[in-house]
């Protein structure tokens, strides 16, 4: 079957959102050990562009790709593991591992947990369950695989929708030699990880929503809302399109919507009990309202998602301006960013977070994927 012409577009639309991620992240942190950080930048996109280009070209290695697949995630995990020894964690610009650390430290000493400090001084600003999902790896003293995790749940999501073995591989290259997720793991941060569950949740809902799994889709809808607000975005494009195509009544949206309510409530109230005055002072509503952009920018990418329901016209289309939005979101922060300091500092001294943007990475690639059975994809 023959995709539309739009479809192309959009298509390359995702692959040069894609590009252009791992571009910023090659051009600002290479500029730190390098003056051609630009010129190798562009050399390290057009790679990522030829494996898009020539992945057919896997096909010829035929079952031997599934032993690529293993010793990758082996020479992975190996060399993570020995970053993780050699560049100590506390001398980095980052601190979503120490927010984690110290959400964690305040709990089991029984203090409050969104009065906890990082060791950069910032609260934190994710949601309770963002936290339940990083104690085995606050356990076991090392949040880094959490990101090695992502790709791993990303190919398997792949094996598990009978995508070709090549494109499990050519996907498995792409993204495990990605400048923004080699800046996760150094980093130790997990913004791809906790993307690529949402949009594990989202295809789980489309292949059970016949079935009318209401109460497993509402709660893992409510648990997954529980990490970050802005993941909103997508929940909202997914059930305008459920309604508008009628594959979900408004009764059951309705019905998926208390479970999933519910469920957010009760993943606070571990936290809350015993410190309710102290959550009215501080929560993560207040912090991440207080931290991204003004309020009339977030209004704006909350009308946007609402918007879709107009121009989302099949389950791929659910996938792309899902990424589309959450970029446009991340976009935003990074012009109001821009506008209070000035673009230099907000690119190279890190007045915007440009991490952001990997939100929208699992999105990008999977519309590109749902696509590719259809057609090549060129630029």
């Amino acid at each position: 079957m023959k995709i539309s012409g739009a479809d192309k577009i959009k298509s390359n639309i995702s692959l040069s959102l894609f590009l252009f991620i791992n571009l910023i992240f090659s051009i600002k942190y290479l500029s730190r050990v390098t003056d051609f950080a630009v010129p190798i930048s562009v050399l390290i996109t057009s790679f990522y562009f030829l494996i898009f280009r020539y992945q057919d070209k896997l096909k010829s290695f035929g079952k031997r790709l599934k032993f690529v697949n293993i010793i990758g995630f082996i020479v992975l995990f190996i060399t993570s593991y020995f970053i993780f020894q050699k560049v100590p964690v506390e001398t980095l610009n980052v601190d979503r591992w120490s927010v984690i650390t110290s959400f964690w430290d305040n709990y089991f000493a029984g203090e409050y947990v969104y009065f906890a400090l990082s060791h950069m001084n910032n609260y934190p600003g994710p949601m309770p369950f963002y936290y339940v999902v990083a104690l085995p790896f606050y356990l076991l003293g090392e949040l880094g695989y959490l990101s090695i995790i992502g790709l791993l749940a990303f190919i398997l999501l792949l094996k598990v929708l009978n995508k070709p073995l090549p494109t499990q591989t050519a996907y498995f290259i792409i993204i495990a030699t990605s400048p923004f997720l080699l800046w996760e793991i150094v980093g130790r941060s997990n913004i791809f990880f906790n993307s690529t569950l949402i949009l594990i949740s989202i295809v789980y809902f489309f292949k059970t929503i016949e079935k009318k799994n209401l109460l497993w889709n509402g709660i893992i809808i409510g648990l997954l809302l529980s990490t970050r607000n802005v993941y909103a975005i997508p929940y909202v494009v997914v059930f305008l399109f459920a309604l508008k195509n009628r594959d979900i009544s408004i009764k059951n949206t309705i019905i998926i919507g208390i479970i999933a309510v519910l469920t957010f409530a009760a993943t606070f109230l571990p936290f809350v009990i015993g410190h309710f005055d102290d959550f009215l002072k501080m929560n993560p509503f207040i912090i991440q309202s207080s931290y991204l952009m003004p309020f009339e920018f977030s209004f704006a990418c909350i009308i946007l998602s609402f918007l879709s329901y107009f121009i989302v016209k099949n389950r791929q289309d659910v996938y792309f301006y899902s990424a589309i939005i959450l970029f446009i979101t991340i976009a935003l922060h990074f012009v109001w960013m821009s506008m209070q300091h000035s673009l230099y500092d907000a690119f190279y001294n890190s007045k915007a977070d440009i991490s952001y943007f990997i939100l929208c990475v699992s999105f990008l690639l999977f519309h590109i994927i749902s696509l590719q059975s259809s057609s090549r994809i060129n630029l």
